[in-house]
């Protein structure tokens, strides 16, 4: 059996639609000019936490996630429409981490109250049209480019549930006894320990108020190191605003189940131990147990337990269980009001800052050769991978285009000094290219227009001389 409080899902934005190459047609309107519209931006996916959920159970089966892609641009200047942003539900008090995230790297949202949502992925920009690139030196460009490519990333989720009681004590004490006598769960019950291998939640309806309470599982002296799944149930604990400490009274050592699992906690996480506590001594409707308790109570006080804070229960008669549900009131009208209680310092996005999913500059770049048989040269960097990736070869001007922004960004100028030569592969990005010394347009257009032939694309915008130079 497995507890579905952790997750690895995989997560991406939406591509962009790509640019639109046109120009006006109409009647008495000669050189109409440019008109490709713009492609639309792809959608982003969102974590919203749905009240409805209390598990991550949803995710075994489906861990793709993938946001709608923008429209393409059409003519008459018509922009394509942005994709559909996605939203995936996830109970509240998730932790969004990234799957290789370093260690000690703020997670990338922390989702506590119902409907709160975070930003986890970008969808990619939209291609440009050609009526975007028209100038008073061109004004009648022939290209377009690709859309972007949406982020996309491996996300590991954890589930630390919200809860206003969490219910703690060692193995086979009674906690899912008392869980489902104060609300309507229904956990599984039996006489061996371990009975419990995955938190219960409940809800507990009394003198007109409701209260959350969590059954978390048993837990063994070593819990806060690992021992057994100590750290799957620990954090259960973090979110709890009070903690019942069940106390088995059939024990052979009350006081010792009592201080070890105090100890696991304080090991753990220090604030846990800090938390408002209240200790339940259980199952006094056995004689031997109830016989006991005045002693167990007595040692308690003596270790600064208030004495408000020690009740007698019977999880399976129901005795003692109304007083204790009330002292919990008592504590937590006691209690600060907080709207959200957080573990980390994650600095969840709930708007997109800016169409871009890279801030890198286009003069940003690293450079790696090859020399061992056939020469290759591998330009790698963000922002030039990211224009490569949406530059439309098909258009020659597109091709000029990107040999300039090589001149301009010191690409070129680096590969001449690294000993670059005639013939030399040159991967940028996703394209691969053939190094030439002669930088001319007319040695560019034929070697563009070789290479649509070469690999049978049609060659658009090439009914005439390129005009760009």
């Amino acid at each position: 059996m497995r507890c579905f409080d952790t997750a690895r899902i995989y997560l991406k934005g939406g591509d962009g639609g790509r640019g639109c190459v046109a120009f006006r047609r109409e009647k008495y309107v000669p050189r109409g000019g440019p008109a490709g519209g713009n492609g639309g931006d792809g959608g982003a996916v969102w974590a919203v936490a749905d009240a409805s959920l209390n598990s991550l159970a949803a995710f075994r089966k489906r861990i793709h996630f993938r946001a709608a892609p923008g429209g393409a641009g059409g003519g008459s200047c018509r922009h394509g429409a942005a994709g559909e942003d996605l939203e995936v539900p996830v109970p509240p008090g998730t932790i969004v981490r990234r799957r290789d995230a370093a260690e000690g790297e703020a997670p990338l949202a922390e989702l506590v109250a119902p409907g709160e949502r975070a930003l986890l992925t970008l969808g990619g920009r939209g291609g440009r049209g050609n009526a975007s690139f028209k100038t008073g030196r061109n004004n009648a460009p022939t290209l377009a480019e690709h859309g972007e490519a949406g982020a996309e990333m491996w996300a590991d989720l954890e589930l630390q549930l919200v809860a206003d009681v969490g219910i703690v004590g060692v193995p086979n004490a009674g906690k899912s006894t008392l869980l489902g006598v104060v609300s309507a769960a229904r956990p599984k019950i039996a006489d061996y320990p371990f009975t419990t291998l995955v938190p219960n939640l409940g809800v507990c309806e009394l003198d007109f108020r409701t209260t959350v309470f969590a059954d978390v599982p048993g837990l063994l002296e070593g819990a806060h190191a690992g021992r057994g799944l100590g750290h799957e149930f620990l954090r259960h604990c973090q979110r709890s605003r009070v903690l019942v400490h069940v106390v088995d009274g059939t024990s052979p050592d009350p006081l010792g189940d009592y201080t070890a699992i105090r100890t696991e906690l304080e090991l753990f996480n220090t604030a846990l131990a800090e938390k408002p506590q209240v200790v339940a001594y259980n199952k006094v409707d056995v004689p031997d147990s109830g016989e006991y308790f005045e002693e167990v109570r007595e040692a308690l006080l003596a270790r600064g337990v208030a004495e408000a804070d020690i009740l007698a229960v019977s999880a399976a008669t129901g005795q003692g269980v109304t007083p204790l549900v009330r002292r919990l009131h008592a504590l937590l009208d006691e209690l600060p009001a907080q709207e959200a209680v957080r573990t980390t310092d994650a600095e969840n996005v709930t708007r997109p800052p800016r169409r871009s999913i890279s801030d890198a500059r286009i003069d940003e770049f690293d450079i790696e050769a090859n020399l061992a048989g056939l020469r290759t040269w591998r330009v790698t960097g963000a922002a030039i991978g990211r224009f490569a990736a949406m530059t439309n070869w098909d258009y020659y001007e597109a091709a000029a285009r990107f040999q300039k922004v090589l001149e301009v960004s010191g690409i070129s100028r680096a590969l001449r000094a690294r000993g670059v030569r005639e013939g030399d592969t040159v991967v940028v990005g996703g394209a691969e290219l053939i190094w030439s010394d002669d930088q001319s347009a007319g040695a560019l257009y034929e070697a563009w227009r070789e290479d649509r032939r070469a690999k049978g694309n049609a060659m658009q915008g090439s009914s005439r001389w390129p005009h760009a130079t």
